[in-house]
């Protein structure tokens, strides 16, 4: 399972380093309206194929029953809540999507056109260079981390590297100022490529986790309800990146949001609830929690040690 989760991680980092190089390539010829008319058309090409996608046979005996997508989506969230290192992790998920996502959607961006307005490729080069730390990362780094560390120890340094990464860019703004680009775009892309190594160590350890824990018939709703609650807070995190930006600038903005997300390393620490099931083995992590939350599910639980929340 880990591994099966480290090669989706890659795949999909893959398609992260590769974005922002086409767009670059296209904009130049094409465009913006172009570029964002093609966009538009590979989404709905991809949703399209997601729709005539098709169950094989053999899988929809495993479906207990149809349900409505209301009351699907209503289990995954009850259950995410019950169970206290989920909704844990949600919390904290929660907290560093707040301060990831407007890091790629508003500061850098912002930054890039207040200091370097004639040279954009740079925006191209240090996104690029994150999702090449998050290819690394899934390939290669958090199974190393993980031999050498542990998965209860690699999560907080994973939140711990990403969060330096950003706050080290941060301080190479201030240092640089607008007449270095070269100094910047080389530094910057190097710690956002620690950055990207560091998500890894975190998405792809809790993401195991969670698939081995969840029951088979509750991991779709429980991934989606994760997804969504992370989700939620990205707009309020760009309104308050883009805020602290436009009243203190770019580089504090990008320093203090990754400051934030190290602090957020020290909460998964010193966690116990989240830490104890980082901790146990995959043999251990079947149904887990199920085992020790079945009322999380419905189930009547003969037998099963229900835990109180460390």
């Amino acid at each position: 399972m880990a591994n099966a989760v480290r090669v989706r991680s890659v795949m999909m980092s893959l398609s992260s380093f590769a974005g922002p190089i086409v767009a670059g390539a296209l904009i130049g010829p094409l465009g913006y309206s172009a570029v964002l008319a093609v966009t538009c058309a590979v989404v709905v090409l991809c949703a399209v194929l997601v729709s005539v996608l098709r169950v094989p046979a053999a899988a929809m005996g495993n479906i207990p029953g149809k349900t409505s997508w209301a009351a699907d989506a209503a289990a995954g969230f009850r259950a995410i809540r019950l169970v206290v290192p989920e909704w844990r992790l949600a919390l904290l998920a929660m907290a560093v999507d707040f301060a990831l996502f407007p890091v790629f959607a508003v500061v850098i961006p912002a930054l890039v056109a207040s200091h370097y307005p004639k040279r954009t490729w740079i925006l191209s080069i240090v996104e690029s260079a994150f999702a090449v730390g998050m290819i690394l990362g899934g390939a290669v780094v958090v199974r190393w981390s993980n031999a050498l560390l542990g998965r209860r120890r690699t999560v907080p340094w994973g939140f711990a590297i990403l969060g330096a990464g950003f706050a080290g860019t941060g301080t190479v703004v201030s240092l640089t100022g607008s007449d270095a680009p070269l100094v910047f775009t080389v530094a910057a892309s190097v710690l956002l490529m620690f950055s990207g190594a560091g998500l890894c160590m975190v998405t792809v350890n809790t993401g195991t986790v969670r698939l081995l824990a969840t029951p088979s018939q509750f991991r779709n709703r429980m991934v989606a309800a994760a997804s969504f609650l992370s989700g939620i807070v990205m707009p309020l995190g760009s309104l308050a990146s883009g805020l602290i930006a436009r009243t203190s600038g770019e580089w504090l903005a990008l320093t203090a949001l990754g400051i934030f997300i190290c602090v957020c390393a020290g909460v998964a620490w010193a966690d116990r609830s989240i830490t104890r099931f980082l901790g146990m083995r995959d043999e251990d992590l079947d149904n887990a929690y199920l085992r020790e939350f079945p009322h999380a599910f419905g189930a009547a639980a003969p037998g099963a040690q229900k835990t109180t929340a460390l």
